[in-house]
Order: C-alpha cells, then sequence, then structure tokens
C-alpha cells in the first residue's frame, strides 16, 4: 500500500504559506524605492531589523520542524480562520503602506521633511502595519493548526514587534515634531486597548 505525503496540518497550511509569500510580494510591490527600501541601520534601529527578519526566518520553519507533534492539533476550522485572519493582515499592512508612502521603511529612520500621519489606519492606531504583520503571522500559525506553533509564532513576532515599537517610539517622539500628542490620542496597536 502507497501512503500520500500530507503536508503538516494539511492543504491549511500550505495555503498559510501561500499567504506568506503574498505578504513577502506586498513588501516588494509596495514598499518604495530608495531610503524606504533600504536595510541599512542606524543606532536607534537597535537590532529590531535584523530581529524581525530572524523571527520571520524561524517562524516558517516551525510548522515544518514541529510537523509530528500530533497529539495538539486544532479542528480543520482552524485552518480557514487562520487564512482569513491572514488576508485580513495583508490588507491592513497594505493599507498602512501605502498611507505612509515613503515614510514606510524597513529600518527605523526619519527624514527631515517627515510629519505625523494621522490619516487612513493611522486613525484607529500607531502602528497598523506591525499589527497587520502580526495578524498575518498568527494566521499563518492558525492554519498549521498546530498548537506549539501557534504559540511559538505568537512569541516570536510578539517579542520582536513589541522591541521594535519601543525602539520607533523613542526614535519618533525625539525627532518628529507633533507625536508626542499623537501618542496621547491613538493607541499603539488594538483600538482604544493597547
Amino acid at each position: 500500500m502507497v501512503r500520500r505525503y500530507s503536508p503538516p496540518g494539511g492543504g491549511w497550511l500550505v495555503a498559510g504559506y501561500i499567504g506568506i509569500a503574498g505578504f513577502f510580494a506586498g513588501e516588494a510591490v509596495l514598499r518604495k524605492p530608495g531610503a524606504a527600501a533600504s536595510l541599512e541601520t542606524s543606532s536607534a534601529d537597535r537590532g529590531t531589523t535584523r530581529l524581525i527578519v530572524s523571527a520571520y526566518v524561524l517562524a516558517t520553519q516551525l510548522p515544518l520542524v514541529l510537523q509530528r507533534v500530533r497529539v495538539l492539533r486544532l479542528p480543520g476550522v482552524t485552518g480557514p480562520i487562520g487564512l482569513a485572519l491572514q488576508a485580513a493582515g495583508i490588507a491592513l499592512r497594505g493599507w498602512s503602506m501605502h498611507t505612509l508612502g515613503a515614510f514606510y521603511t524597513r529600518t527605523l529612520r526619519t527624514e527631515d521633511h517627515q510629519h505625523v500621519v494621522d490619516t487612513g489606519a493611522y486613525r484607529f492606531v500607531r502602528h497598523p502595519g506591525y499589527a497587520g504583520s502580526l495578524m498575518t503571522w498568527a494566521g499563518f500559525g492558525l492554519a498549521s493548526r498546530n498548537i506549539p506553533v501557534i504559540v511559538l509564532v505568537a512569541a516570536l513576532l510578539g517579542r520582536a514587534y513589541h522591541r521594535r515599537i519601543v525602539a520607533e517610539e523613542e526614535l519618533l517622539q525625539r525627532d518628529l515634531p507633533g507625536y508626542a500628542e499623537y501618542c496621547r490620542s491613538t493607541k499603539r496597536l488594538v483600538p482604544l486597548v493597547w
């Protein structure tokens, strides 16, 4: 009897990987060229770009490494829920990138002509692009239907983006006029919560 290969998490996980490919494709298409696309970091970055990239690499490997952990699987309905969360996260990140344009940079920096943007998704939270990224990766974890994967992906990306937000807010409060006032009227990632 020949057994067909079944990927861990089934077709939902494969779709989750396709969603992650879409996340990176959106990054390539929507990111403005020049300084916004540069990976050259300043001291203000405090290693957060490297941390985020490392978290992305590890997160993509976790479902493959933990495929044998079958005891802690979630039901099949978790897969499409994860994909819906992924799609919403990609859309939110894309909206954020479009709104900020050239100010949506890969590394932490400010430009001389930069100003506080409080339109689009930035009306609701200060870091909607990061919220979109977290939603995308949480959806990927859910698509695996593997509880250890979900927990580890959330922990990896949650830690990386928390460090990034702290470093970014220090930079912007120091170098961007009006940012401290903007902080008093908006939450970081979740409207009305945090």
